[in-house]
């Protein structure tokens, strides 16, 4: 994939991705967005994710999608980790597309694909809490990495990171990397589905990324969703 990377920093906007997604027919791609402060910053199930300004990572990068460059979540979330190790942090992933740090949230990874122009283009948003202490009360487990790095040298080396994934690791080797720096496995976990809550044993990621959990009805295999551990 092109390495020559365009590269847009912005003080303020009211979400990268939704940036991105309204100038997609006319930004040189791969494109890399980068913004200091988000008011309006877009997570999964159309929430919300709180972007203060000067205390965090937010950036969005947008290129043209490749069939073959599959399981896009999970390869953000092992960049991001990847990137911040280097920093001697050392995160773990709340399946599919949480980062966490002692126990609280301080990674949000949304993936989205598009038609633009005729186009299949990608759109993997990231935000990451560096050093923001002071959350909404509606988000009680945000927490922050707590080291003020450079956002825009923290975001191109995710960026990075992420790009040279396909070459970087072969599907099992993602799978290996993903999996040994899961938060969940081996935890009892509350899950929604069909606007139900249940619960199990998160037992395994099989190797379509999807959550293998023991229920008292048996094992139940889990492609996307929302999923909570439950303190004993």
């Amino acid at each position: 994939m092109n390495r020559d990377i365009n590269t847009i920093i912005l003080d303020t906007v009211d979400s990268t991705s939704t940036y991105a997604r309204k100038r997609a027919d006319s930004l040189t791609l791969p494109s890399l967005i980068i913004a200091k402060e988000q008011t309006a910053g877009r997570g999964r199930q159309g929430k919300c994710f709180y972007s203060p300004a000067d205390t965090g990572v937010y950036f969005t990068l947008l290129f043209e999608a490749d069939e073959s460059f599959d399981f896009i979540t999970p390869r953000a979330a092992v960049a991001v980790c990847e990137a911040l190790e280097k920093e001697e942090i050392f995160p773990q992933i709340k399946w599919v597309n949480d980062i966490y740090l002692g126990g609280r949230k301080v990674c949000g990874i949304l993936c989205e694909r598009f038609e633009s122009a005729g186009r299949t283009l990608t759109a993997v948003g990231i935000g990451i809490n560096l050093t923001t202490r002071v959350f909404p009360e509606d988000i009680p487990l945000a927490g922050s990495v707590g080291k003020a790095l450079d956002p825009v040298n923290t975001a191109t080396k995710i960026t990075l990171a992420f790009l040279d994934s396909p070459s970087g690791h072969s599907r099992a080797e993602l799978l290996g990397e993903y999996k040994k720096r899961s938060l969940i496995t081996g935890k009892e976990i509350g899950y929604t589905e069909n606007g139900s809550l249940f619960t199990g044993k998160a037992v395994d990621i099989n190797d379509d990324f999807n959550l293998e959990v023991e229920t008292p009805d048996g094992r139940k295999t889990l492609s996307s969703g929302e999923v909570s551990i439950i303190m004993r």
